[in-house]
C-alpha cells in the first residue's frame, strides 16, 4: 500500500541523487562515472525547478559496488534517511544503479512507496508516481536482470577459455603448490610436494582413506595454510577422509586441470606420476563411490543407443528391453530383435545383447578415432572455417549497434543539457521528453542485442581449438560423453553414427558412420571383434 501524504505546493520537494558504478565497468567512461550520473541528474532536477523540485545536500555515492547485491554502504544509508523523510524523491541516471536484481528493486521500491519518497529514472520513463511508471519499472527491471545472467555466462565463457590455454581458474592453493602473483600461475612447493608424493603412496599401500590421513597426522603432517585476500590466514587443519579424497581426485597433480567435466593440460608442472595417480583413482573407485554409482544404475539405463542397433542375422531393430530377476532383486538390460520381442523366440540366432557391453564397445571404437591423423585434421579445420565464417560478421554487427548506441546516448545528453538550461517552459519541451524516453527504450533495445552478439562471440572465440585438444578430447570419449546429460549423450551419437549392425555369428559388430565428408573424409564405417557373455549381466 502506497503512503503519498499530500505535499504543500509551495515547499520544496528535495530530490536525494543515488550514484553507483560496478568494479568491472570501465572507469573511464562517461556513462558510468559517479560525476558524471550526478551530471545527469542536476540538470534533470534543475530543469523541473519550476515545479518545487530541489537537489537534497547529501551525497549517496557507492563507487566500486555490484548492483547485484543490497550490501552498500551508500544505498543502506539512502534507505534509512528515505524513512526518515528526510527528501521526497530519489532520482537516478538509470534504474539498474538502485539494484540488477528485480526482487531487490521492488524490494527498495516497495520502501519508498512506504515512506512516501518517489523514484525517478533520469534517462528512462519511469517516476512511480503514476501507474504507468511502476509498470514500466518492472518490465525494464527483467531486461537489467537479463543483462546480469547474460555478463555472468560471459564470465563463465571466459574463465572456460582460460582453461583450455591451461590457466588456472582461480581458488586457492592445495598442498604442494603455491600461487605465483606475478606470474599467476602455479609454483611447486618441493618440502610440500614431497608430502603430497607420500600422500598418494601411503594410500596405495593402506588402501584407506581414514589409516592414510591417521598416519599423515600422526607424523605431524597438515594441510595447506596460505593467507587470504582479507590477510587473514586459512587452512592448516589436519587431514580426513574428505580433504584427503578431495586431493588424491585433484589432477592438479598431474599437471592438469579440471574445468566443468573436461580435463585440459595446464601451465604448471606435475609432481605425481599420471601412473601413480590412475591406480589412485582405480582403487578409490573400487572401495566405495563406483559400487554406489553402479548401484544407481541398477535402477535405471539410459540406452544410449536407442534407434541405431540393427541384428544383421534377421535384418529387424534391436530394441531397448530390461528384465527384472525377482530372486536377486536386481534389473538387467538388453537390445532385443524386434522380431523375439513379438513372440516367435526361434526367429533370430541374436535375440538379445547386453546393453552396456554393446555401449562401451561402440563408445571405444568411436575413441580410436583420436589415432587417426587425417580425422583430427579434418575436425579442427571444419570447426575454424565455421567459426572464421561466423565470427566477422558477428564482430560488425556488434560495431554497428555500438556505433548506434553512441549516438542515441550524445543526443540523450544533449537533449538532458537543453532541458537543464532552457528550465520548464523551454520551446518544444514536451517533444523533448518524448524523445528521451524513444531513446531509453531504444538504447535498452541495442544494450541487451550487443550483450547477446558478445556472448555468441566469446562462445566463437572459445571454439578455436588445436589437434591436441581434439585427439585428447576422442581418445577420451567415453569419459567426455559420460559427463554428458542422457538426452545429450544421445544426441551427440545420433550425429555421428548411422547405426549399429550386430553379426553374432561372426562376433563383429559394424558402426555406419553419418555422411560428413568434411570429417571423416573417405571414412564411412568402424568395425571390430565383439565378444559378450550370453548368459544375463547386471547392468
Amino acid at each position: 500500500m502506497e503512503n503519498r501524504e499530500k505535499r504543500d505546493k509551495n515547499a520544496p520537494l528535495w530530490c536525494a541523487i543515488y550514484t553507483r558504478k560496478s568494479t568491472d565497468e570501465n572507469l573511464n567512461s562517461d556513462f558510468t562515472s559517479l560525476d558524471s550520473q550526478r551530471e545527469y541528474c542536476q540538470s534533470f532536477i534543475k530543469s523541473r525547478e519550476g515545479e518545487g523540485w530541489g537537489i537534497y545536500p547529501e551525497a549517496y555515492n557507492d563507487p566500486g559496488f555490484s548492483g547485484g547485491n543490497m550490501d552498500r554502504p551508500a544505498l543502506r544509508r539512502l534507505l534509512a534517511d528515505a524513512k526518515q523523510k528526510k527528501f521526497q524523491a530519489v532520482v537516478c541516471y538509470k534504474y539498474d544503479r538502485l539494484s540488477r536484481n528485480t526482487k531487490d528493486f521492488l524490494h527498495v521500491l516497495d520502501i519508498f512507496d512506504k515512506h512516501g519518497v518517489a523514484f525517478v529514472s533520469v534517462t528512462q520513463p519511469i517516476d512511480t508516481t503514476s501507474s504507468v511508471g511502476r509498470l514500466m519499472r518492472s518490465i525494464l527491471m527483467d531486461f537489467a536482470q537479463f543483462e546480469r545472467e547474460m555478463i555472468s555466462e560471459r564470465t563463465r565463457d571466459k574463465m572456460a577459455a582460460m582453461v583450455r590455454k591451461g590457466k588456472r581458474p582461480g581458488g586457492h592453493p592445495i598442498l604442494g603448490y603455491d600461487i605465483d602473483k606475478e606470474r599467476k600461475r602455479l609454483s611447486v612447493n618441493r618440502e610440500e610436494a614431497n608430502v603430497a608424493c607420500e600422500m598418494f603412496d601411503l594410500y596405495l599401500r593402506m588402501r584407506s582413506l581414514y589409516a592414510t590421513a591417521k598416519t599423515l597426522n600422526g607424523r605431524g603432517y597438515r594441510m595447506k595454510e596460505w593467507t587470504a585476500s582479507n590477510g587473514n590466514r586459512k587452512g592448516g587443519g589436519k587431514f580426513n577422509r574428505g580433504n584427503l579424497w578431495y586431493l588424491l581426485i585433484n589432477p592438479i597433480y598431474i599437471g592438469k586441470i579440471a574445468y566443468q567435466g573436461q580435463m585440459f593440460q595446464g601451465e604448471h608442472e606435475g609432481i605425481v606420476s599420471e601412473e601413480v595417480f590412475n591406480a589412485v583413482q582405480g582403487l578409490l573407485n573400487a572401495n566405495g563411490k563406483g559400487r554406489r554409482h553402479r548401484e544407481v544404475e541398477k535402477i535405471k539405463h539410459a540406452y544410449l543407443l536407442r534407434g541405431l542397433v540393427r541384428c544383421a542375422s534377421c535384418g529387424h531393430a534391436m530394441t531397448p528391453h530390461g528384465v527384472f530377476k525377482k530372486r536377486r532383486s536386481q534389473r538387467f538390460f538388453y537390445y532385443r530383435c524386434v522380431s523375439v520381442s513379438k513372440g516367435d523366440k526361434n526367429s533370430c540366432t541374436v535375440r538379445s545383447v547386453p546393453a552396456r557391453a554393446l555401449e562401451d564397445f561402440v563408445l571405444r571404437r568411436l575413441g580410436l578415432l583420436g589415432d587417426n591423423p587425417e580425422l583430427i585434421g579434418n575436425i579442427v579445420n571444419a570447426t575454424r572455417e565455421s567459426c572464421d565464417q561466423q565470427l566477422p560478421s558477428k564482430r560488425q554487427q556488434k560495431s554497428l549497434l555500438t556505433a548506434d548506441l553512441g549516438r542515441a546516448e550524445n543526443e540523450a545528453r544533449n537533449i538532458v543539457r537543453i532541458l537543464g538550461e532552457q528550465g520548464p517552459d523551454a520551446p518544444r519541451r514536451q517533444f523533448y521528453e518524448s524523445r528521451l524516453d524513444e531513446l531509453a527504450a531504444k538504447k535498452q533495445e541495442i544494450e541487451v542485442a550487443v550483450n547477446v552478439l558478445e556472448k555468441e562471440i566469446v562462445h566463437l572465440e572459445c571454439q578455436q581449438v588445436d589437434a591436441d585438444l581434439v585427439q585428447h578430447s576422442i581418445r577420451n570419449f567415453v569419459t567426455v560423453i559420460g559427463k554428458l546429460e542422457t538426452k545429450e549423450q544421445r544426441e551427440l551419437l545420433s550425429l555421428l553414427v548411422k547405426e549399429v549392425t550386430l553379426d553374432a555369428v561372426k562376433s563383429n559388430v559394424q558402426i555406419s558412420l553419418k555422411p560428413l565428408p568434411k570429417i571423416w573424409g573417405d571414412l564411412d564405417h568402424l568395425e571390430g571383434r565383439f565378444v559378450y557373455c550370453q548368459r544375463p549381466l547386471p547392468d
